[in-house]
């Protein structure tokens, strides 16, 4: 068996997120994910055995270089207003940057590919763990609301998705009095 090149792969995801934000999970085929990688289709099969694992692999390595790339610019002594700040505005600007990402999550939770399994559960708890660990926290110090986790989760992400779609649509760059004001109406939403 011939062993997997990791940066092969990660170029076969890649293609798929090019693909499905043109032309949706529906319009995904894996000879076209071939062409577009620039790989033969039996090369795409040595990876995935079939759409279905390779859209349920998107979507953990999405969740992956996500959750990665919030943390960015956040120190240890940081106080739990300022990191949520930070994580906040990264998750926008990946959104309004990246908005295929936002395209394929919007679709996947809404198609027959989302199932959640035991190992998908598993990996997704690892991913997000640190977030929730903020979260818990900060309710801990009473600073966020005690609800449960997932809707603060909910309403953070929902927030923000809802202004990058905005700036997405509209071509319009948030300005850092506008990402001020989001903010402070995000925190206001989850703080004690």
């Amino acid at each position: 068996m011939r062993t997997k090149d990791e940066e092969k792969e990660r170029l076969i995801l890649e293609s798929a997120l090019s693909i499905i934000a043109k032309t949706g999970l529906a319009g995904l085929r894996m000879s076209d994910l071939a062409k577009e990688a620039k790989l033969a289709t039996g090369t795409v099969y040595i990876y995935f055995k079939d759409k279905d694992q390779l859209v349920r692999k998107l979507y953990l390595y999405l969740m992956r270089t996500t959750t990665s790339d919030l943390s960015s610019g956040i120190q240890p002594d940081d106080s739990i207003k300022s990191k949520i700040k930070k994580i906040s505005h990264n998750y926008l600007l990946d959104s309004i940057l990246k908005p295929q990402k936002s395209i394929f999550f919007e679709q996947y939770f809404r198609s027959p590919f989302f199932h959640e399994t035991e190992s998908v559960l598993n990996e997704e708890d690892q991913i997000l763990q640190p977030i929730y660990q903020l979260v818990l926290e900060g309710q801990r110090q009473d600073i966020i609301k005690k609800v449960n986790p997932d809707l603060i989760v909910t309403i953070v992400c929902g927030m923000l998705e809802s202004v990058a779609k905005t700036a997405v649509y509209t071509d319009k760059i948030v300005s850092d009095s506008e990402w001020e004001l989001i903010f402070g109406i995000v925190w206001d939403a989850i703080k004690s």
